[in-house]
């Protein structure tokens, strides 16, 4: 049984392109990938994955990259990561620094990565429906995977039925003020008026949670993950870059849902309003308003986040002269274009420090600090606090 299933993931992955794995129990006996990935990108979820047990599955991992998933007796059949989108510079770069990947050996990783782009998740399930057939002799559609007719058919009866079981003049009365204090609050996110929040933080607890849960921590978890949305969006409206918001969203939802305690859900419901509109606000003030050249430079220092960059090569990507663009730059924002790199780098840094336990060390390498002190001066100077200050404060509030 072994033999035949290294042969036949081995074709596998020569027909299609994607890394696989075999494994007995936890043990990793097999894998083979037509791409050089240098590190593993499974490590990072592999805990979630290895507890799949059905015959035919699939994980989405950060919203980014699938994996197929067959389980044949004791084996464990994995492929991918596989994304329906072409991942950013950004995106591959900081995923090779959470690998721990050496900087000499990011770019191959780069080539790797990309080459797994473009692969709708419906091609990856049609894959591993095959490899399934070859493996079990079990026949599977793709809707048995990805839609359940008899739970589709379970949901329309069960919302017909409750549709209109709760309403009343006072459940219409409650939401009507509800939704004044959610236009409000969408408002002033979109102004990135911070201020206005705080002063109208005993609004907050008013918007009408409806009841989103027969149990009261479970309910908290989805008013905060319902009302995330409504604030994300309006980020993105103000003009907040997408990939940012999305992963900023990801992030404190996975806070909410490790979070057991109602207050502490509250408080970071308070943080996470706050803390978009603050967002909006630093955009607003450092992109300036319509500015194409602005948005430009962004994504640039983005995409090379990890690299010394200095105005000199933006210059040189944009073909135009160092002084034209920083007089330009200046002109639209009010800002020094070597001042906004910073602000742009210590914001990533800020990211990194919330979201990961990387060392201070690994985080000021990682960003093209020439040295971990370097990094602490213009994180203090940009922010007011150093970055072990800020990491012990974020941990303490979230």
């Amino acid at each position: 049984m072994q033999e035949e299933l290294i042969y036949i993931s081995r074709q596998f992955a020569n027909m299609f392109g994607f890394p696989v794995r075999i494994y007995n129990q936890n043990d990793l006996i097999f894998f083979h990938s037509t791409a050089n990935l240098i590190a593993d990108p499974i490590i990072l979820c592999f805990d979630d994955i290895i507890k799949k047990t059905e015959q035919v599955s699939y994980y989405v991992y950060e919203d980014a990259f699938y994996y197929g998933i067959v389980n044949c007796e004791k084996y464990k059949f994995i492929t991918g990561p596989v994304s329906e989108i072409n991942l950013s510079l950004h995106e591959v770069n900081r995923l090779g620094f959470l690998l721990n990947i050496e900087d000499d050996d990011i770019p191959g990783f780069i080539s790797a990565m990309k080459s797994l782009s473009g692969v709708h998740l419906d091609t990856l399930i049609q894959s591993i429906i095959l490899y399934n057939f070859s493996v079990n002799r079990t026949m599977y559609n793709i809707t048995d995977i990805r839609i359940k007719n008899s739970e589709q058919k379970s949901l329309s009866t069960d919302i017909k039925e409750n549709e209109f079981s709760e309403i009343s003049e006072r459940f219409f009365m409650n939401n009507n003020r509800s939704y004044m204090i959610e236009k409000d609050m969408i408002k002033k996110v979109m102004n990135g008026d911070v201020e206005g929040l705080i002063d109208g933080a005993t609004k907050i607890p008013s918007v009408s949670s409806g009841n989103l849960a027969t149990h009261l921590l479970r309910h908290s978890k989805n008013f905060f993950i319902k009302l995330e949305t409504i604030i994300s969006r309006a980020a993105i409206e103000a003009g907040l870059n997408v990939d940012e918001v999305f992963s900023v969203e990801e992030m404190y939802i996975r806070k909410c849902e490790s979070l057991n305690n109602i207050d502490r859900i509250k408080n970071l419901q308070y943080h996470m309003i706050i803390d978009y509109a603050d967002r909006v606000k630093k955009f607003q003030k450092y992109n300036g308003k319509n500015s194409k050249l602005v948005n430009e430079i962004s994504r640039y220092i983005k995409n090379h986040i990890s690299e010394p960059i200095k105005t000199s090569d933006i210059a040189d990507y944009f073909k135009k002269s160092r002084g034209s663009i920083t007089t330009e730059f200046k002109k639209q924002t009010g800002m020094n274009l070597s001042d906004f790199i910073k602000v742009k780098k210590i914001q990533e840094a800020q990211e990194l420090l919330c979201e990961t336990s990387k060392s201070l060390v690994m985080i000021s390498n990682y960003l093209g600090f020439s040295s971990q002190s370097h990094f602490t001066k213009v994180f203090k100077e940009i922010t007011g606090i150093t970055p072990k200050e800020y990491r012990e404060n974020n941990y303490k509030l979230l």
